[in-house]
């Protein structure tokens, strides 16, 4: 830097020595390695630096974040983006980034190795050995090859795997909302639905992130589709599985075992799949291998210096790179069309074929690529949240199959500027357009299909189609308020011609399945959903 001024760099969970002489090597920053910071300490620090990077142990809350008056940069040398408040960021203007792919093919191995594990009692044997025992019948296994493996989320990771399995010669089934069959079937895998994997795979492997839909995936009624005496890995999450209903299903015979690197709370405290002799358990350890961890330290570095020194940013989780007149104009609409994307992906049902981009008004005087990018990475964000950035969203949605289509227009009906997104999976197609009100940055959704109405598209929303008779909307409030939910706001649509209304109602926090399955059992109600605006 001309000035001779540097940036100061505060680590807060460690690094490898490679990351850090990334770091030291550099003229511009200096680095504060403050491994195990406590609170306290974190926040009296934090107001003197312009980047701070963390791994999972340190929390970066709006609290952190303001006090934090000179930053420009939040860092998560890893994947998952939990503990940073992504949004209380975005507001200040900070960009929040990641290093999804450094562990990738970590993950895929050590997934492989669990698999291979579990098929042949590896834990078990050893064990056996160390305590002077030799037992060659009871630990009699079974080959992978030829077996069915099924694989669920077909991002990076899951790729990996079913590339590696097909070395072993299985044939790999996958299911992933966001994966066309023509990209599935290049990787040499045959997409289907989700029971239809449970029912065929020997084997099933889960590779998607925790969100609202899959929190709990793997239950009783799950696991009662699964075909008998399958086996089970999970390296993904550990909230995927209930784990009480996975050691059940274990010792009844309807599975044969399983293997986990990760855990309902970490690390497990009473977990029943611990110590479970039909379960192989590792503690988490599905990034941890030195090439990993090199490759995160050097990736991450590099990333926070390009980002400080106003080079390319990458892989940021929260905006694209823009200059400052287009991120001043265009910026709110990135983060409309990001909403709208989230909303629609949220109420569609079935696999995403196919997203499509409308820009119109005076908007379209700028480059607008940035606002289909947006929309991309919200739609995607709703099944690979940790993945999926302003960066990659574009090489995501094409490595998945997925079409897109942008067009702009600089006539904009009844609005100085809008946004639409359409998504269509199968037969269905869902709309959603949406504006920000001239002098507000309030981001306005303004129609659904051909629903006119006017609703915020933000945290936890209740979306109702019912018939257009009285009433509804106080049966609505009463089942809500009974459960303890409250509504801060609402906006109705309807469609005479169909007879059928629209609400979209903003509510205190997520609306559970069971509210949503007691709603619908009104007869007024058509379809119930909860949908999340991250």
């Amino acid at each position: 830097m001309s000035d001779g001024k540097k940036f100061k760099v505060l680590i807060c969970d460690g690094m490898v020595s490679e990351g850090l002489a990334v770091f030291r090597t550099n003229e511009s920053i200096e680095v504060l390695d403050q491994k195990g910071i406590s609170r306290e300490d974190l926040l009296k620090t934090i107001p003197d630096c312009e980047a701070v990077i963390v791994r999972s142990a340190s929390t970066i809350d709006s609290e952190v974040i303001e006090a934090g008056k000179k930053l420009k940069v939040v860092a998560r040398a890893g994947v998952g983006l939990d503990n940073v408040d992504i949004p209380a960021a975005t507001k200040r203007g900070i960009v929040v980034m990641n290093t999804p792919t450094g562990n990738t093919t970590s993950a895929a191995e050590h997934t492989m190795a669990l698999m291979l594990s579990m098929l042949r009692n590896v834990p078990q044997a050893d064990a056996t050995m160390r305590g002077g025992g030799w037992d060659r019948n009871k630990y009699t296994g079974r080959e992978a090859f030829g077996k069915t493996l099924g694989v669920i989320g077909l991002g990076k990771i899951g790729r990996q795997v079913a590339q590696r399995a097909q070395g072993f010669e299985m044939k790999i089934l996958g299911y992933d909302p966001f994966a066309s069959k023509e990209s599935a079937k290049k990787d040499g895998i045959d997409l289907v639905s989700l029971d239809e994997l449970y029912e065929r795979s020997d084997i099933i492997t889960l590779h998607v992130p925790k969100t609202d839909d899959t929190l709990g995936m793997i239950n009783k009624t799950s696991l009662a589709k699964m075909k008998k005496g399958a086996f089970l890995v999970n390296c993904a999450r550990g909230p995927l599985i209930i784990e009480q209903d996975l050691v059940d299903a274990i010792d009844a015979g309807q599975l044969s075992g399983a293997a986990v690197d990760v855990y309902y709370e970490e690390p497990p405290k009473d977990s029943p799949l611990v110590g479970h002799p039909k379960v192989v358990t590792t503690p988490h350890l599905g990034a941890s291998t030195e090439e990993a961890q090199i490759n995160v330290g050097i990736m991450i570095a590099e990333q926070v210096i390009d980002a400080l020194e106003d080079r390319e940013v990458r892989n940021a989780a929260n905006m694209p790179r823009l200059d400052p007149e287009t991120r001043k104009e265009v910026g709110p609409f990135i983060r409309l069309a990001d909403e709208l994307g989230q909303f629609c992906a949220q109420l569609i049902k079935g696999n995403v074929e196919k997203i499509e981009i409308q820009c119109q008004g005076d908007i379209t005087r700028f480059d607008v690529s940035p606002i289909t990018v947006g929309a991309l990475r919200g739609a995607l964000s709703t099944v690979m949240p940790d993945t999926v950035n302003f960066v990659n969203a574009q090489f995501l949605a094409e490595m998945q199959g997925l079409k897109v289509e942008s067009s702009s227009s600089s006539e904009a009906t009844g609005f100085t500027n809008l946004v639409k997104v359409i998504l269509t999976a199968g037969e269905n197609t869902l709309s959603a357009s949406g504006t920000i009100f001239e002098g507000q940055e309030i981001s306005r959704i303004v129609g659904v299909d051909d629903y006119v109405i006017e609703a915020r598209p933000y945290g936890n929303i209740l979306a109702v189609r019912n018939k257009d008779q009285p009433g509804v909307v106080g049966l609505v409030g009463t089942v809500l308020a009974k459960n303890g939910i409250n509504i801060s706001d609402m906006s109705l649509g309807s469609n005479k011609a169909k007879k059928i209304s629209l609400e979209i109602i903003n509510v205190d926090r997520p609306v559970p399945a069971e509210v949503i399955k007691e709603l619908k059992s009104n007869e007024p109600i058509i379809a119930a959903r909860a949908i999340t605006i991250r």
